[in-house]
């Protein structure tokens, strides 16, 4: 989807929300792994709960 989502000629948000509080929500970073080597890969946006949804929702 976030491949698909990117496009040569027009604005494009790639964005993945990467689910690792378990204080917060559910924690479901197992088998995420290729998604977040993609993410690396071609500069998709990742957001960890964890780690920056305060900074989101503040």
């Amino acid at each position: 989807m976030l491949q698909f989502a990117q496009h040569a000629t027009k604005p494009f948000l790639r964005l993945l929300v990467r689910h690792d509080d378990k204080e917060r929500e559910f924690d479901y970073t197992a088998g995420a792994e290729q998604a977040l080597d993609d993410a690396g890969r071609h500069g998709w946006t990742v957001v960890s709960i964890k780690d920056d949804w305060s900074t989101v929702f503040d």
